[in-house]
């Protein structure tokens, strides 16, 4: 549904899906409720030391034409409006992938995370490929269903922001009494695919109490099952999985800054890790809902693969991150 202001009037334009169109037929289509979304705004328009002034600061994000409505289910309104009581909050938390540290953290290849079916040929495959299991090919790669490995997705939360420096006070002032540190997040993934997320246990850890400052993780992982559909994303099932409290902080006295450990700029609310296993995925599957024989750039071997790539959704309670999970197999 988009809504155009026309000359001082207020116009809902109106598109209905197929389920819409057949209980309007039957005399049972009822608005319930609705979201409001922003998806079209690009909010880097924004110009606060524009030349000529307060009003043109946000003049081309007001010039940005609206969307008409879609009547996709899961292209909708990816980036939700939401309302808040508080109007005593300067900051929102964001969502970052945390690439900082190797070994812990996969890291992307060809702007994909390669997760290798647990067939054991694929996974020792790619980390060939990619440099080998002493030149750090397996910080590239997930094999699915493994916890031994160490490597997995690898997110922050908090405020990703220099204004404020990252220290327990600034953590507790604006982030746990404003209610905005997160306990648990919500990963949501496709149900065809994904048996399982696996997140962290009560053991992990992510602080930066090493010498000097230096990065203190350790992920332990545990199978958490999908437990809820997911109805804003089709064929999409949800596992909840711990938030670890972030203990990364900014201290004068580190020799090592706290954002070579964290990817979070400013307070640092929690951290979370994850990786995925796979149900037993057919070749017709692969035909149908990816590709086959396919090369991968810099393979010399004369290996070929076949992939499907999906989006997972990383959601906290005011935020959300996407990351797209490529399922590879040797052929």
């Amino acid at each position: 549904m988009s809504i155009l202001d026309n000359s001082g009037d207020i116009i809902l334009d109106c598109v209905l899906t197929e389920t819409g169109r057949k209980r309007l037929s039957t005399g049972q289509f009822s608005i319930s409720k609705f979201a409001l979304g922003d998806d079209e705004i690009d909010y880097g328009l924004y110009q606060k030391n524009h030349a000529s002034g307060s009003a043109y600061y946000d003049l081309q994000i007001l010039q940005t034409p609206v969307l008409e409505a879609f009547t996709a289910r899961n292209a909708a309104i990816n980036y939700g409006l939401i309302s808040i009581s508080n109007n005593n909050l300067l900051y929102m938390p964001s969502i970052k992938r945390n690439l900082k540290i190797p070994g812990k953290s996969v890291f992307d290849k060809h702007n994909v995370i390669y997760l290798a079916v647990n067939d054991g040929a694929t996974y020792s495959a790619l980390v060939t490929l990619f440099g080998g299991a002493s030149g750090g090919g397996s910080n590239f790669v997930l094999q699915a269903g493994s916890t031994t490995g160490g490597q997995a997705i690898m997110l922050e939360s908090g405020l990703d922001t220099s204004a404020i420096s990252g220290t327990p006070a600034n953590k507790q002032n604006y982030l746990v009494s404003q209610g905005l540190q997160e306990t648990t997040f919500s990963i949501s993934v496709d149900n065809r695919f994904m048996a399982t997320v696996l997140g962290p246990t009560s053991n992990s850890i992510f602080n930066n109490n090493g010498a000097s400052g230096e990065a203190n993780v350790n992920f332990i992982l545990g199978a958490q099952a999908l437990v809820s559909r997911d109805t804003s994303v089709r064929n999409h099932s949800i596992a909840a999985i711990r938030a670890v409290n972030n203990n990364v902080y900014f201290r004068t006295t580190d020799a090592t800054l706290d954002t070579a450990t964290s990817a979070i700029a400013g307070p640092r609310g929690s951290a979370t890790a994850f990786s995925l296993d796979t149900r037993p995925i057919t070749s017709d599957s692969f035909t149908r809902f990816g590709v086959t024989g396919r090369t991968i750039t810099g393979d010399a071997s004369g290996n070929t693969y076949s992939y499907i790539d999906s989006v997972v959704y990383v959601r906290g309670t005011y935020c959300e991150h996407q990351l797209t999970v490529r399922i590879i197999k040797k052929d």
